[in-house]
This record gives structure tokens, C-alpha cells and sequence, in this order.
């Protein structure tokens, strides 16, 4: 919106565009309160009794900050505020807004190099990624915020501390914030496929076959909500609203706790799954004793038959 000369369909727009705005981030608190009630059994399993690793702490920071931050940051764009108001504390809100992405993107950054064996081929490609991530959102959310002019309160009177995007340089920096979550999230997902792609022992695998597929989700998943968030934040005659902003933030940090999550399920068996595995270590080792050569059972085994069924039970022995 211009800094002056505000005609009455700018103020009917700007009445709407702040009424959706306040819906949204409502919404995704919504949101946030729904994914920690729903995963907190899985969570207390699979976090709580782990021990402290660059991960466990990633997973509190994805999902406890925003919970943390979300009703501060609700409180400035929900109430009404004057202008005055909106000048002391617009800036610093919408500095608390800068570490969302930093989290999430982490996860992706530390599951990608641990996969890949912690080559530092690998990490070098993905810390670029992230440094320059890391430069986008502080130059984004925490730079040259700017607020609406004193006489957009006094014709709207009841609006929160919202920045003001309008203006064009503010709206590029929040976009290509945007590109460099996505552009992080295809570098993560490059880099498992090269390394599934050179290590032969990998392939086939079920791990491997479970981060490429999770990655490949992932990927699809922040792809679709950041074009889907630009398209709202830049589209005509609504451009540089803001209101696809929230949803970008909010959904990678719960995407990221999923994955970590969905990581540690996967590597830590259920008893029924122990059960299971135990069941298939017996079959199997029944199996290798029938398909042995028959025997009459009147005539003593050999004495490299003895070896191999006494291979077979040892082997059923130590896996059990």
C-alpha cells in the first residue's frame, strides 16, 4: 500500500486484507496446538527418554518456540493498536519472527549429512545453502521494517502492528525468503539421491528408500505451500498482504518435527516389531535347517552337515 494518498477502495482492501490476516494467524496457532497435542504420546516415547543430541534439541526448538512466540506475535497483529504503539514494538515483533525457518531448515541440513556418512562434501554444499539462508531471513525480518504512516491508523483505527509490505523492497526480501527455504529443501533431497546413487550398498535399501521417499514428501509438501504463499503475497489486486506468510512459517517447523519424529520410529522398534523380528530370525533359521540336503534317518550326519546345522543354530542363537 503507498505511504500517502490512500483512496477508498486502498482502505476497503486494506480492511479485508488485515481481517484474512488475523484469520490465518489465528489459524495456524490452531494448528500448532493440534500437531503437539497429537504427537506429544510420540513424542514423550521417542524425545523425552532420548538422550540430549544436535536433534533432540532441533525437535524443541521446531516445536516449543513457535509455541512460545506465537501468542506474543498474535497479541501485535490480533489487537488494535495506535501508531505510537506500533512503533516501538512492530520492530522487534517482527525480529522474533526470523529464527522459523532457521530450525526447520537445520533438520533438513543435519538429516542430510548424517545420512550421507558426514561427508564433508555433502555438508559443504548444504552450509553454503544454509549460510545464505541464514543471511536472507536476518535481512528479511529483521532489517528496515517499516510501518504503515500515521494517517493509515487514523482512517483504519482498528489494526494490529502489521509491517507495512507494500513497499517494494521489503516485499522482495519476505519472497525470496521464501526461494531459499525451497531452494535448501531441493539441495537436502540432491544430495541423498547422489549419495543413494553412488553407494551400491544403499540400494535397495529400506532406510534409503525411506529418505528419499520422506525427503521427496518434504520437498513436494514446502514446495506447494511457499509457491501457494507467494502467489497470496504478491498476486494483484491483494499484492503484499502478508497473509500466505504465516502458513510458510508455522508448517515447515511442523514438518520438521514429523520428520524427526517419523526418523526415530522408524530406527526404534516397538516390542510387537521386536516380536516380529525375532519371529522371522526363527523362520528363517527353520528354513536354512529344512532346506538342507535330506537325510536318512538312519544314517549319521556328516560331519559337514553337523557344521552347517550348528552354524545355523549359532547364528539363530546370537540374533535372538
Amino acid at each position: 500500500m503507498p505511504a500517502q494518498g490512500y483512496t477508498f477502495d486502498d482502505l476497503l482492501w486494506a480492511v479485508s486484507a488485515i481481517q484474512e490476516a488475523r484469520y490465518a494467524i489465528a489459524a495456524m496457532y490452531g494448528l500448532h496446538i493440534y500437531e503437539w497435542i497429537n504427537c506429544l504420546e510420540k513424542e514423550i516415547k521417542l524425545i523425552y527418554r532420548a538422550r540430549w543430541t544436535s536433534i533432540k534439541l532441533s525437535y524443541f526448538l521446531c516445536r516449543y518456540y513457535p509455541l512460545i512466540c506465537w501468542p506474543i506475535i498474535m497479541w501485535a497483529y490480533l489487537r488494535d493498536h495506535t501508531f505510537e504503539e506500533c512503533e516501538k514494538i512492530g520492530h522487534p515483533i517482527h525480529v522474533l519472527l526470523t529464527p522459523y525457518q532457521f530450525f526447520s531448515q537445520a533438520v533438513m541440513l543435519m538429516r542430510a549429512y548424517a545420512f550421507c556418512g558426514r561427508d564433508w562434501r555433502v555438508l559443504l554444499p548444504l552450509g553454503l545453502c544454509y549460510g545464505a539462508l541464514l543471511g536472507i531471513n536476518v535481512w528479511a525480518f529483521a532489517t528496515h521494517v517499516y510501518m504503515p504512516p500515521p494517517i493509515f491508523y487514523a482512517l483504519i483505527e482498528h489494526t494490529g502492528c502489521y509491517p507495512n509490505y507494500g513497499t517494494g523492497v521489503m516485499a522482495i526480501r519476505i519472497g525470496l525468503s521464501m526461494l531459499a527455504a525451497t531452494l535448501m529443501d531441493l539441495v537436502s533431497l540432491v544430495c541423498v539421491l547422489i549419495y543413494c546413487k553412488k553407494e551400491s550398498s544403499f540400494r535397495g535399501g529400506s532406510l534409503a528408500h525411506y529418505f528419499i521417499k520422506q525427503g521427496l514428501g518434504s520437498f513436494l509438501m514446502i514446495t506447494v505451500i511457499n509457491v501457494a504463499a507467494a502467489i497470496a503475497f504478491f498476486k494483484p489486486p491483494s499484492y503484499h498482504s502478508g497473509i500466505g506468510l504465516p502458513l510458510s512459517l508455522a508448517v515447515s517447523n511442523l514438518l520438521a518435527c514429523r520428520v524427526i519424529l517419523q526418523l526415530r520410529r522408524k530406527v526404534t522398534p516397538t516390542p510387537t516389531e521386536l516380536s516380529r523380528r525375532h519371529s522371522l530370525v526363527v523362520d528363517g533359521a527353520l528354513n536354512n535347517l529344512q532346506s538342507q540336503e535330506e537325510h536318512d534317518v538312519w544314517l549319521m550326519d556328516s560331519d559337514s552337515d553337523s557344521n552347517r546345522r550348528a552354524s545355523s543354530l549359532s547364528h539363530f542363537h546370537s540374533s535372538s
